[in-house]
């Protein structure tokens, strides 16, 4: 069975790869191949790992036959100055597998292909000797060195695709009237072909470069050298309609150089980093690299031929993206259109495969599951284990707007370590949290140690109901737990036409500015604000570089974390997760260090503590359990804050919600500095995301996936799962 390595690369090489990654997990989980990733490389790698080619990624493509491999270049979410050369990951690669000549497919909408085979060896791809660039400026060589063997192989390879495809026309191209390396390539390319009885045409760059741009009939099979070949390639796919249009591989003729790995196999465009995380970029080159990739392989060549009409279907019928749309007709997403190919295919988007196979999946979605059945099957797992029902669905509430909003780390995830908590005493399930104290416009709530959602679910309501009548509303909470994303309950009330206000304190993860070791939380603070014609303006922040949960999720993902997160044991700055969490070491302020002012991230962690903690009378720092890796059966004794505002009692009761309109608006039509990056608002993503997931389901990473089945089974509640990839 063969395996393949799925990298996704920078900027749109994961959006373009996909659909071809889900399409490679329903034949994984029918057993036709093996799957595994997807692994970092290129920019996104280096910001990660500080490497572009990182040692799992290397080990993962040395025990794969065949490499996806999405784009590699620039990335908007990595400054240049982090990775200034994504691109030698490609390179390093083409020399760890002696990938020698180059296979690329270029579709045309009447159902033709062009095929253009080249040298990835030799030729303008010269080693560092071919090379030389004076330092001063003054003057530049790149010397074009062919050798009769390398100019066979390619030429063999040809062949060998005129074969597969049963025939046709094979155009061999130089510039046999002006360079040297032009007519040995001429002379070899002729003996050749007559050896393999093959007919062939010969033509120089120019004149084949204005057939290919021109009507005039496109052959089957084009040869020549590299540099030729990679532009004649994109002018074939721009004259098929687009320079995503273009599948590649990279192969070693033969048996596989090193460990089992004979190729990569890829969409032939670049990361074009002003069209990143748009869902707007062509997928078609994606699923080109993915058919190319199976029919290498025999026991796979009729799925790689299925794979190759599907694209074919799409391109005659639609839907199309910007860069293929007829005029008049609005463009599809990246989205839509890899559905398309799908359901072309014989697979359509929420088809389930019959058999699950071992796939391992890091980042990208392995398993789908509808909201409201995620939420309904919370419920259930916390009613089995004790939690009244009322508290059950508080609970399941906020996990489930986590969830939706793309807050993975406070979602449904959490879940298992909350029913451990219980079992072990650490959360109660008997009793209802009260008001122990009553002042009117404030109150103090006591949390009796229940789930922290339904605690500050009925302190909001509290809040809610003195905001009414008082005008604003103060509670504070002690002896609660952990209750999840603090944005869900302002955003409750700024749904009511109200002003929220929430923070918490959270266990002892987080170093002081100038210590080694952590002793506040990551203390999270929420501000929810009504705004006329849309949903409300959500802010929500942990007084962390970043939430502990980006730790949980890069353990869960076996990935490195960025320098400014994070420090070890012995107070070092460091990228690997288990140095820091959970419990091993400490997390960073925001603001990380001194130069980028962790004082003022410090002193927010600090305000929180005292706003929660301080005032609501419960423990403080080290006093603050922490459920993911206390010890013991000690209740948490978290505190919260929730104050309300009701903006009707300072005038106009629609002044608040008109003038936030108002100002997201002017903040939104700023001209910004990278025109494919419109600026932003507080909440923007997460209500797109909100959206977007209510209509396609909840992802959930594999490993997220095996912990929540476990669950279930432990439970004796399975989890019904919606759709795969």
């Amino acid at each position: 069975m063969i395996r393949v390595a799925l990298l996704p690369g920078d900027g749109v090489g994961a959006e373009v790869l996909d659909g071809p990654a889900r399409l490679l997990r329903r034949l994984a989980g029918q057993g036709v191949l093996e799957v595994t990733g997807p692994w970092p490389v290129g920019a996104r790698a280096a910001a990660e790992t500080g490497d572009v080619l990182p040692a799992e990624t290397l080990a993962a493509c040395d025990a794969a036959d065949a490499v996806l491999l999405g784009a590699v270049g620039e990335d908007p979410r990595v400054p240049a100055e982090v990775c200034p050369r994504p691109e030698v990951a490609l390179h390093r690669l083409r020399e760890r597998y002696d990938l020698r000549v180059s296979v690329r497919d270029v579709p045309f909408p009447d159902g033709r292909e062009l095929t253009v085979v080249r040298n990835l060896i030799g030729g303008s791809y010269g080693g560092a000797d071919d090379r030389l660039f004076r330092p001063d400026g003054s003057e530049a060589a790149d010397v074009l060195r062919l050798t009769r063997e390398r100019v066979a192989e390619v030429v063999h390879l040809a062949c060998d695709e005129l074969a597969r495809r049963g025939g046709g026309r094979l155009v061999s191209v130089d510039k046999a009237n002006l360079y040297a390396t032009g007519r040995l390539w001429r002379q070899v390319a002729t003996e050749v072909t007559r050896e393999r009885g093959v007919a062939v045409e010969h033509r120089y760059v120019d004149r084949a470069a204005f057939e290919l741009g021109s009507g005039a009939p496109v052959p089957d099979v084009l040869v020549t050298e590299g540099l030729l070949g990679d532009v004649l390639s994109d002018l074939a796919a721009g004259r098929a309609g687009s320079p995503a249009l273009c599948g590649s591989a990279s192969l070693h003729p033969g048996a596989p150089a090193r460990g089992r790995c004979v190729g990569l196999f890829e969409p032939a465009h670049g990361s074009a980093p002003r069209r990143a995380l748009r869902d707007e970029v062509d997928p078609l080159g994606g699923f080109l690299a993915l058919a190319a990739l199976l029919r290498y392989f025999p026991a796979t060549r009729d799925l790689g031929a299925r794979v190759r009409g599907a694209v074919d279907t799409v391109l005659r019928s639609g839907p199309w993206t910007y860069d293929l749309a007829p005029e008049g007709t609005a463009p599809a997403s990246t989205t839509a259109v890899a559905d398309a190919v799908l359901a072309a295919f014989g697979a359509p988007a929420d088809a389930e495969p019959a058999v699950m196979a071992a796939v391992q999946v890091l980042s990208e979605p392995d398993v789908r599951v509808r909201a409201d059945v995620l939420e309904a099957w919370t419920v259930d797992v916390l009613e089995t284990v004790g939690v009244r029902p009322a508290h059950a669905r508080d609970t399941a509430r906020v996990l489930g707007y986590a969830d939706l909003s793309g807050i993975d780390s406070h979602g449904t995830a959490r879940l298992p370590a909350y029913v451990g908590a219980i079992g072990g005493g650490a959360i109660a399930v008997d009793g209802e949290p009260r008001v122990h104290s009553d002042g009117g416009a404030v109150a103090l709530v006591d949390g009796c140690d229940l789930l922290g959602h339904p605690v500050t679910t009925f302190a909001v309501d509290e809040a809610v109901r003195r905001a009414r009548r008082y005008g604003v509303g103060w509670v504070n909470v002690r002896r609660s737990s952990h209750h999840g994303a603090s944005g869900c309950y302002v955003y409750d009330a700024a749904r009511l036409g109200l002003v929220g206000l929430a923070a918490t304190n959270t266990g002892p993860v987080v170093a002081p500015a100038g210590a080694g070791r952590p002793y506040l939380g990551t203390n999270p603070l929420a501000l929810g604000v009504p705004v006329a014609g849309e949903e409300p303006l959500v802010f929500d922040m942990a007084t962390s570089a970043v939430a502990a949960g980006k730790f949980e999720i890069a353990l869960r993902l076996g990935r490195s974390v960025p320098l400014g997160w994070g420090l070890d044991a012995g107070g070092r700055p460091t990228t690997d997760p288990a140095a820091v969490f959970p419990g091993r070491g400490a997390l960073l302020p925001l603001g990380s260090d001194r130069e980028r002012s962790v004082h003022k991230g410090y002193g927010l962690g600090l305000l929180v503590e005292l706003l929660t903690a301080v005032l609501a009378g419960g423990p403080t720092g080290p006093g603050v359990g922490n459920l993911t890796f206390r010890s013991g059966a000690r209740p948490p004794g978290t505190s919260h804050l929730v104050v309300v505002l009701d903006p009707a009692r300072l005038g106009d009761p629609q002044a608040t919600g008109d003038g936030a309109a108002r100002l997201l608006a002017g903040l939104r039509a700023l001209d910004p500095v990278d025109p494919e990056l419109p600026v932003r608002t507080p909440g923007q993503r997460a209500a797109a995301e909100r959206a977007r997931r209510r209509a396609h389901g909840i992802p959930l990473d594999a490993e997220t996936h095996r912990a929540l089945a476990a669950l279930g089974g432990q439970v004796g509640r399975p989890l019904a799962v919606g759709a795969r990839g």
